[in-house]
């Protein structure tokens, strides 16, 4: 995992003093490759054991390894003169990062979930809402019973009709947003699994959560131009997709969706 993306998993651990090195680190990323731990340590203004402690909180095992993957990531993200091609490479980055995050062994276990539930509820606000209607205009396609909401009074409503063989899959880039995580307490009051789909651990969200799928943050790029933050969510739903529609059922009812559309628009 790239240094960035080990920042983000990490976040809620990191005290001041890490987030001071971090910041240093981030904004001098071209200058680091020649410095050793005691050069860093003057120019930060803090210990080299604290540099150490750093390291092994973001689970590098040593000081180098944090230099190279910075440095690499830092090759990773350089722009290109032309819109088209920095476009290009930010999707790039950013795919690859979210990559990261991901294993077969969760996305196939959230698979099963989908397959195995009653009705689902989509969940987000704002640009989430946006994913969260995408994923369920996907599913319902394949026959599945689902729904997708992003007011949050409806939310709440909806929530709290949510029973045991139910899922409600949240997403919420920051984990803070405060009626996914209402509703997120409503459907556990109910007994229903919730997989939340966010870019941060130990949340007020991701607490509530069986299930916790981490996604990259498109705030890793350094453009304040590019605002893209529900392309790391629709990669995610790509997957699932894919994985879903191994399934003959699922694909058999998607066809005769997509058959009737043509037929009758």
């Amino acid at each position: 995992m790239n240094f960035k993306n080990r920042i983000q998993k990490y976040n809620s651990s990191l005290t001041d003093n890490d987030k001071k090195i971090t910041k240093y680190l981030l904004a001098n990323k071209a200058s680091i490759r020649d410095k050793t731990i005691i050069d860093l340590s003057e120019e930060i203004q803090v210990s080299p054991a604290s540099i150490t402690r750093f390291c092994k909180k973001i689970d590098f095992n040593t000081f180098q390894q944090m230099k190279f993957s910075l440095i690499g990531s830092s090759t990773e993200n350089k722009k290109n003169d032309e819109t088209f091609e920095t476009v290009y490479n930010y999707y790039q980055t950013i795919i690859k990062s979210t990559q990261q995050f991901f294993s077969e062994e969760q996305t196939s276990k959230i698979v099963n979930l989908i397959l195995n539930t009653n009705k689902i509820l989509f969940c987000g606000i704002g640009n989430s809402g946006l994913v969260a209607h995408e994923f369920n205009s996907r599913i319902y396609r394949m026959g599945i019973a689902s729904e997708s909401v992003t007011d949050a009074h409806d939310l709440l409503m909806k929530s709290s009709l949510l029973q045991e063989n139910d899922l409600l899959v949240c997403f919420s880039n920051t984990g803070k947003t405060k009626p996914v995580i209402d509703s997120a307490k409503i459907a556990k009051a109910n007994k229903t699994t919730v997989i939340v789909v966010t870019n941060f651990e130990q949340t007020a969200l991701t607490e509530l959560a069986d299930e916790v799928v981490l996604i990259s943050s498109y705030k890793y790029i350094d453009d304040t131009r590019f605002i893209n933050s529900q392309l790391p969510g629709l990669f995610l739903l790509d997957l699932l997709t894919y994985k879903l529609l191994n399934h003959e059922k699922l694909m058999h009812a998607r066809n005769k969706t997509l058959e009737a559309i043509h037929k009758y628009s």
